[in-house]
């Protein structure tokens, strides 16, 4: 029996080592130039990717020992109460502070009889736990962080069975080996230790309160117990499923210039064509002289989210990006308009006036320098000599 136990543990222990194969293969880097986005509302820190309901499940296997206690145990002696147990547990990390699992124990528990005989019971359960991050809770999240102690509180139930069949207890009066199924409490704490992105090693021990029968003696009487129980004692692996969004845990939101490589590469050919035609724009022949006007144009675009009127945070850099061409040009105006012709005019004006809103705002440009205008045409037909900046909103 023995055997096949320990047969059935390392069976269980393979899973999550296979599906994690490729994250110990390969070698895990840190980009020392990432710089992350930053609310100001909670002191500049750190902002964490939005996670959906499908990131942040884990699953894990556990193998140890139950510690029996109850009716008589303060007589026995302290290693034989010692017998295996096995576990498997599933959950999700709601933030990185709080989570809650689903675990299934099965152990073999061991009691003292009144005559100072030892028997020994089965029992199976299941439950469900809070679990909490203390390490993150008091010393902040790292997405990096190699260790984590973690509280469990918890509810559930425990089913016995398998009760020895010996003679000195068929008879006894206080001493029942029907299986039953009962109400249990969990307290305990578990260290969790980093292996790679995947699969951590977890280190777990908790006390399981259970009614005073649990150990098939219940004579409160006699003993002056209320409660039985066990502790578990268990190691095991966990792996983490992937994220959608490819990462295996909470993630800090990281600027990421090089998706605005695109949008800077279409304004600088821009700005290569506006340069040709107001080299063309540049010298006016009057009757009396000769007069030289040097002026500059800039176009900055921004795109919106469907149906919204919100700036996300990836055109963030382009609202930036207008409003400090406005400060280089002292006399010039701001223009808002459309990169086509405006089809949902409502929608258009809430874009432009966010836009205006915040140049205002948060860049101090003077409101009285932006004009938005849904006529693209009416700003292509700008004087190519006047200096200004144009903001074209991507339909």
């Amino acid at each position: 029996m023995k055997k096949y136990f320990l047969v059935f543990l390392m069976a269980l222990a393979a899973i999550p080592a296979a599906l994690a194969q490729d994250e110990f293969a390969a070698s895990a880097t840190q980009d020392t130039t990432v710089t992350y986005w930053q609310d100001p509302l909670d002191g500049d820190n750190k902002l964490l990717n939005k996670s959906k309901f499908g990131d942040n499940w884990f699953l894990g296997v556990q193998a140890g020992t139950f510690w029996s206690w109850g009716t008589n145990t303060s007589d026995a002696k302290f290693f034989k109460q010692f017998r295996p147990a096995a576990g498997l547990q599933f959950g999700k990390w709601f933030a990185p502070y709080a989570g809650a699992r689903l675990q299934a124990i099965f152990g073999r528990n061991t009691g003292l009889a009144d005559n100072g005989k030892s028997y020994n019971w089965n029992s199976i359960g299941g439950g469900l736990d809070g679990i909490f991050s203390f390490t993150n809770i008091f010393l902040g999240y790292k997405e990096d962080r190699p260790f984590n102690l973690i509280g469990i509180l918890g509810a559930g139930y425990e089913h016995t069975m398998g009760f020895s069949n010996k003679s000195w207890n068929q008879d006894r009066s206080c001493f029942s080996r029907k299986e039953q199924n009962l109400i249990s409490a969990r307290l305990g704490m578990m260290a969790d230790i980093r292996l790679s992105k995947a699969l951590s090693l977890n280190v777990e021990v908790t006390n399981n309160w259970i009614d005073d029968s649990f150990d098939g003696n219940d004579n409160v009487k006699s003993s002056g117990n209320i409660w039985d129980g066990h502790v578990n004692a268990l190691i095991g692996l966990t792996y983490r499923f992937k994220n959608h969004d490819g990462s295996r845990q909470f993630t800090y939101a990281r600027r990421n210039m090089s998706k605005y490589d695109i949008l800077n590469d279409e304004l600088n050919r821009l700005r290569a064509e506006n340069e040709k035609k107001l080299a063309q724009a540049q010298k006016v022949v009057t009757e009396k002289k000769t007069e030289v006007i040097e002026s500059e144009q800039y176009i900055t675009y921004i795109s919106f989210d469907s149906n919204s009127s919100k700036i996300n945070r990836l055109q963030e850099v382009n609202v930036y990006t207008a409003a400090e061409n406005m400060k280089k040009l002292s006399d010039a105006d701001l223009y808002i308009t459309s990169t086509e012709e405006v089809k949902n005019s409502d929608l258009f004006l809430e874009r432009a006036q966010t836009i205006r809103d915040v140049l205002a705002n948060t860049y101090n440009i003077p409101a009285g320098r932006i004009f938005i205008e849904k006529n693209p045409g009416v700003v292509s037909s700008l004087d190519p000599q006047k200096s200004c900046v144009i903001v074209y909103i991507n339909e």
